[in-house]
C-alpha cells in the first residue's frame, strides 16, 4: 500500500498535551466515562460535520441568538495537542486514528495498481486541524471557470469579500528573497483581510537555501510575483499559512480554534462530538406547491461512550458539511444518487440523481529530495544536531517561536509554457484533445476540458506546483545520519482524471468506494512526468545545483525517462484536495446542488457546504476557498432561510 508521509523524521519530544473529548454540548470538559446517551432532539439547524466548513456555518448562523444550531462530528476535540497545533509537525497526524479517518483508495491502474492514502481529518476542525497549513489562492479565471460551467453567482469578484472577511493577515516582512516586494497598506488591504478569524502569517525564518532556488527558478523562466492574492497566481512567492502569530502564537489556526472558539459559549450553538450521522431521514414536503422532499432529520449513532445515539431533527435545514469523501456517502446512504448504484446496495432511491459521488478531482502530487553538500539550514538539523534540537524544544515551549513554528513557504505555481518546449506543451495539449473526443467524455467533462484546454495556453493560469523544501525525510529513502537534503514536491494542478465516492453497502459505519483515478487520462500522466523531470533540471541549474552533492531518492542510477516513470508510478500520491463529487452545476449537467440556494435537486431544505460543491479544480491549496465558500454560504442560508 502506497502511504504518502510528508515528514517522520522530525520529533518534538518535550512538549506534553492533553486532550479534551466533548460529549453531547458545546463544553470542553471530558465525558468519556459516560454511558452513550440516547437523543431526541429538535433545532432549527442541524449540521453534519464539524470540520472546516461546518463551524464556519455554525458559528455565522449561531450569531442570531433566536436560531439554535447543532453540529453532528464524529471526532473528538483536541486541545493542546501538539500534532495538531505545532507548524512544523504538519503531517504527523496524517494515518493517526486519533486525528485520521484513515480512507485510502482503490487500486490506481495507472500507478500498476497501488493503493493511496485518502487522509481526511476526523476531529473538531477535520481537515483543518490535519493540512499543511498552506494559504492561497488560484488565479480570477479558475473561479470565473465555475459560473462558465453553470455555477451562477460564483466568481472571483463573488468570493473575493469572502476570502478577506474569513481571515486576519499579517503583513510579512518587506523582502524576504531576492525580487520580493509585498504590498503595503491600501494595496496590501485590497487583497487581504485584516479582521477575520483565521489567522493568516508568513514565515519568520527562511533558509539560506531561498535566494539560490529562486535565481535558478528565475533563470528557468519562473518570475517572483510579490501578489498573488490579487487574481493572478502565477510565479514563484513567499506563500501565507495559517499560523497565528498575534494571539495564540506559534500555533495553527484553524476552524476549531477560530470559529468554534468565539461561538463555543452560546447557549444556542450545541455541538455532538463522537457522533457520527449515519442518514438523512426525507419526508414528501408540507408545502401543496412543491414535490420536493424535506430532510427532516439525522439518525446518529455514538462513535464511543461520550457520543450519542438518536435523532436529531431540524426546523429549518439540514446542511451537510462532511468533505468531498463523506457529503456523497451520505447522501447514498439516504436515498439520494444513481438509482441503479441504489438498488444494488438494497437502498430506496427517494431522489434519483446521477451525479452523486462523481466528478471526484484531486491533484496527484509526489516529491523528489537531493542530498547537499554546501553549508545550508535545513529543518534536517533539528535530526542531525542533538543540541539544536534541545534548544529549539526549550524555545517553542517557552515562547511558541523558533524552528518549531516554521512551514514550507516558498511555493511556485507555473504554467507549462514557461517551463517546457513548444513541441512537450503541443503533445501536452494533443493529447488532452483526444481525451476531449473520447466517446467515454460525459457532457459536464466535455466542457469542465474545453475550458482546461483553454487554460493550457494561458499564461495567467498555473499547471503545476513545486514546493521548496529545506529539508529530507518526506520521500521513502530515509535520511542518512549527519546529511542535509532539499526536496523538491510536485503537483500537477488541473487534472484531466476524473474519479468517484461511492457506497457498496448499506452498513453507514463502512468506509466509501474511493476512486480518483490518478493519472488515468494520458495527458495527466505526460504532465505528471513532465513535472518529475523539471524538478531534477531545477536541481541541476546553477546557482542552486552548486550546493547540491546529487540525487538521493530518486537515486543518479535513476536518470533515464524509464526510470523516472517507474518511479512516478511507485511514489505518486495524493495531494489531499479532493473536490467535485456534489458539484453545484445545472441538474442536467450532472450537478447535485443548485448553486443559488445550495440546496440538493430534489429537495427543499437539504444544504451542502464543503469542497464537493467546487466543480472544477483550481490552482492553489483548497482551505482558504473553503472558507470563503463557506462565508458565502452562510450569507445565502441567512437570506433564504
Amino acid at each position: 500500500m502506497r502511504l504518502h508521509s510528508p515528514l517522520l523524521v522530525l520529533l518534538i519530544s518535550q512538549v506534553s498535551f492533553v486532550v479534551h473529548a466533548v460529549a453531547g454540548a458545546t463544553r470542553d470538559s471530558d465525558h468519556s466515562d459516560l454511558v452513550s446517551t440516547i437523543i431526541n432532539k429538535t433545532f432549527d439547524y442541524v449540521i453534519i460535520g464539524g470540520g472546516t466548513a461546518g463551524l464556519v456555518v455554525a458559528a455565522r448562523l449561531s450569531e442570531d441568538p433566536h436560531i439554535s444550531v447543532a453540529v453532528i462530528e464524529a471526532g473528538i476535540h483536541h486541545v493542546g495537542e501538539p500534532l495538531v497545533d505545532t507548524p512544523e509537525l504538519f503531517g504527523r497526524a496524517v494515518g493517526n486514528p486519533a486525528f485520521d479517518w484513515g480512507f485510502v483508495t482503490t487500486p490506481q491502474s495507472a500507478l500498476d495498481g497501488a493503493v493511496v492514502r485518502a487522509s481526511r481529518g476526523k476531529m473538531l476542525g477535520g481537515s483543518s486541524g490535519l493540512n499543511f497549513m498552506a494559504w492561497n489562492r488560484a488565479s480570477t479565471k479558475e473561479y470565473d471557470a465555475w459560473q462558465e460551467l453553470g455555477a451562477t453567482g460564483w466568481t472571483w469578484d463573488a468570493l473575493l469579500p469572502y476570502f478577506k472577511k474569513s481571515e486576519s493577515v499579517l503583513p510579512p516582512p518587506a523582502v524576504t528573497f531576492p525580487g520580493d516586494q509585498k504590498p503595503t497598506g491600501s494595496a496590501f488591504n485590497a487583497s487581504h483581510g485584516r479582521n477575520g478569524p483565521i489567522q493568516v502569517s508568513y514565515n519568520v525564518l527562511y533558509s539560506n537555501l531561498t535566494s539560490p532556488y529562486v535565481e535558478t527558478m528565475g533563470a528557468l523562466g519562473v518570475s517572483v510575483n510579490s501578489n498573488p492574492y490579487g487574481g493572478n497566481a502565477t510565479g514563484l512567492s513567499n506563500s501565507a499559512c495559517s499560523v497565528d502569530r498575534i494571539n495564540d502564537i506559534g500555533r495553527r489556526s484553524y476552524s476549531a480554534s477560530t470559529y468554534y472558539n468565539i461561538s463555543k459559549d452560546r447557549p444556542n450553538l450545541t455541538v455532538f462530538l463522537s457522533t457520527q450521522a449515519t442518514r438523512i431521514n426525507l419526508a414528501n414536503s408540507s408545502s401543496s406547491s412543491t414535490r420536493s422532499l424535506q430532510a427532516v432529520s439525522v439518525a446518529v449513532v455514538a462513535v464511543n461512550s461520550s457520543g450519542v445515539t438518536g435523532i436529531l431533527s431540524a426546523h429549518k435545514d439540514i446542511i451537510l458539511s462532511a468533505g468531498a469523501i463523506q457529503t456523497p456517502q451520505l447522501l447514498e446512504l439516504s436515498g439520494i444518487g444513481n438509482q441503479t448504484l441504489l438498488r444494488s446496495v438494497g437502498i430506496e432511491t427517494l431522489i434519483d440523481l446521477p451525479g452523486v459521488g462523481e466528478n471526484l478531482q484531486d491533484q496527484p502530487f509526489i516529491a523528489q529530495d537531493f542530498e547537499l553538500s554546501g553549508d545550508f539550514s535545513t529543518f534536517d538539523e533539528l535530526r542531525n544536531n542533538a543540541t539544536f534540537l534541545a534548544e529549539q524544544e526549550a524555545e517553542y515551549a517557552a515562547n511558541h517561536t523558533g524552528v518549531f513554528a516554521e512551514v514550507v513557504s516558498v511555493r511556485t505555481f507555473a504554467p507549462f509554457n514557461t517551463v517546457v518546449s513548444a513541441a512537450t506543451l503541443a503533445h501536452i495539449q494533443q493529447s488532452a484533445r483526444q481525451t476531449l473526443s473520447s466517446g467515454s467524455v460525459s457532457p459536464l467533462q466535455k466542457a469542465q476540458y474545453d475550458i482546461q484546454l483553454r487554460w493550457l495556453a494561458d499564461d495567467n493560469v498555473a499547471d503545476f506546483e513545486l514546493l521548496l523544501y529545506p529539508g529530507g525525510g518526506q520521500t521513502k529513502i530515509a535520511p542518512a545520519p549527519n546529511t542535509s537534503y532539499v526536496t523538491l514536491n510536485t503537483a500537477v494542478l488541473h487534472p484531466l482524471s476524473r474519479g468517484s465516492v461511492h457506497i457498496n453497502t448499506s452498513e453507514p459505519l463502512a468506509p466509501p468506494v474511493i476512486d480518483p483515478n490518478y493519472l488515468g487520462a494520458d495527458a495527466d500522466f505526460r504532465s505528471m512526468f513532465e513535472v518529475v523531470k523539471f524538478a531534477r533540471r531545477v536541481a541541476e541549474t546553477e546557482p542552486l545545483a552548486q550546493g547540491i552533492a546529487g540525487p538521493h531518492d530518486p537515486p543518479a542510477n535513476m536518470a533515464s525517462d524509464a526510470d523516472l516513470i517507474k518511479y512516478l508510478k511507485a511514489n505518486l500520491g495524493p495531494f489531499y484536495h479532493h473536490v467535485g463529487t456534489a458539484a453545484m452545476l445545472p441538474r442536467e449537467l450532472g450537478g447535485v446542488v443548485d448553486p443559488v440556494s445550495l440546496r440538493v435537486y430534489g429537495t427543499e431544505n437539504l444544504r451542502v457546504v464543503d469542497s464537493s460543491l467546487i466543480p472544477l479544480q483550481f490552482a492553489a491549496h483548497t482551505q482558504a476557498t473553503v472558507y470563503a465558500i463557506s462565508e458565502r454560504a452562510s450569507d445565502i442560508f441567512r437570506n433564504t432561510a
